[in-house]
């Protein structure tokens, strides 16, 4: 079984998963919020993205920091 990481990580090398678009969404059957990152010093600005069960919120799955 491919790791949520992994699968969010794949999606967004195929474009299935744009990170253009910003805030709170369903994809597939995960229900996602993308929240741009932007350092004051030394990193590259990235995403955050969370990963939720569904629409309640209710089960938090993980977090990945692009």
């Amino acid at each position: 079984m491919i790791s949520l990481e992994a699968k969010i990580l794949k999606a967004i090398q195929t474009n299935k998963l744009n990170l253009e678009i910003l805030g709170e969404r369903n994809w597939y059957h995960y229900f996602i919020r993308v929240t741009p990152l932007v350092w004051s010093r030394n990193n590259h600005d990235g995403y955050q993205i969370e990963i939720y069960t569904d629409n309640s919120k209710i089960k938090h799955l993980g977090t990945v920091k692009i």
